[in-house]
């Protein structure tokens, strides 16, 4: 009687260990359906939960020398102050650079004008007696028509740039309010959390509370500086070329560092466009310094301030940044790697031990 027994007994705890897999493989599935219904909602709770994981490390490194409330209280009036520094002198100051890179666009397409007769005349001279190809004997009206279609629609998403920009900062506020209850009220969400499981893995998932804390905690904060940083250098290399755009193409080369691998080609792209309006040769100086940034904190900022708190490989972080970017866009670009680094976090929390488990029994 004991074979049939102790043979079946294998057989279901792999049952229940893929059922338990499943499980949460479908949750998953249905929570990111239900996020994508209402995209405003969970962009709020998204940034909020973003922010409160920002700020933890930093309240608990002042709560170990003051009160919980007052480290908290002093975090988030630094943050009110870095926003309405953001609203008093940076985001005016880049859309009036935005605002005179469209008042002068006549001017520069009468420039853009005069460089492409002079290619037009400069092939002509080489090529000679040959007639030139349809796409290069008209040259300078194909590129005409082509800036100026674009800058005819860059102006008119001008106003769809400064709504869209009004739009973040309302949720941007409402993040920060909704951050600071959920760092207020952080006992009782936890415990909350660990409600969820049974009194044998309470411990269990308070640690991986704290590991998820870590991963986004210092995700966020390593994002942070690194986007400073590199927007900081940014500016000051281009004030030091007399860049007329130089706040301009660091916010955009600051922000954009955010978007691993793609955002840095976007920034170099759009500072050599920004920087052609004052001719070819600052176009490459402005590509040059925004490429040189971005290696420079690739190279000496990513190491000390990302490596441990990251902890998957490269490949599986270019995977993961092309493949959210796929399904969900910016947010999906924006928190590949923290997301990946979670997967791989509830997979040796929970999937892990379930198979070293079954593989010894």
């Amino acid at each position: 009687m004991q074979g049939p027994v102790s043979g079946g007994a294998p057989l279901q705890r792999l049952a229940r260990t893929w059922g338990i897999t499943a499980a949460v493989v479908v949750a998953i599935v249905l929570a990111l359906a239900v996020l994508l219904h209402i995209p405003k909602t969970a962009t709020v709770f998204v940034v909020a939960t973003l922010v409160a994981f920002g700020v933890h490390p930093v309240v608990e490194l002042l709560s170990r020398r003051i009160a919980r409330g007052a480290a908290i209280a002093i975090v988030y009036a630094a943050l009110l102050a870095l926003m309405v520094l953001l609203l008093v002198v940076v985001i005016p100051e880049a859309i009036l650079q935005m605002q005179l890179v469209f008042a002068n666009s006549p001017v520069y397409l009468t420039d853009m004008q005069g460089a492409l007769a002079g290619i037009e005349r400069a092939l002509q001279s080489h090529v000679g007696r040959f007639p030139l190809p349809p796409e290069l004997s008209d040259l300078q009206g194909h590129a005409l028509s082509e800036l100026s279609t674009l800058i005819s629609r860059l102006v008119a998403s001008l106003g769809t740039f400064v709504l869209n920009t009004v739009n973040a900062l309302v949720i941007g506020v409402t993040a920060l309010i909704l951050s600071y209850y959920l760092l207020v009220h952080e006992s009782a969400i936890l415990g909350g959390f660990n409600s969820l499981f049974p009194q044998s893995r309470r411990a269990e998932a308070r640690g991986l509370a704290h590991e998820i804390a870590a991963i986004f905690g210092g995700f966020i904060i390593g994002q942070i500086i690194l986007c400073a940083a590199t927007g900081a250098l940014t500016f000051v290399a281009l004030w030091l070329l007399r860049f007329n755009y130089a706040l301009l193409v660091a916010v955009i080369a600051g922000t954009f560092y955010a978007i691993p691998y793609i955002g840095p080609l976007l920034a170099l792209l759009l500072g050599a466009l920004l920087g052609s309006l004052q001719g070819g040769a600052m176009a490459g100086w402005v590509a040059l310094v925004v490429f040189l940034t971005a290696r420079v904190s690739d190279y000496l900022l990513v190491p000390k301030v990302m490596s441990a708190h990251v902890g998957i490989s490269p490949i599986a972080i270019i995977f993961a940044v092309f493949a959210g970017g796929e399904l969900f866009g910016l947010w999906g670009l924006l928190l590949a790697i923290p997301v990946a680094a979670l997967i791989k976090t509830l997979w040796m929390f929970f999937i892990a031990p379930l198979l070293v488990r079954e593989r010894n029994s």
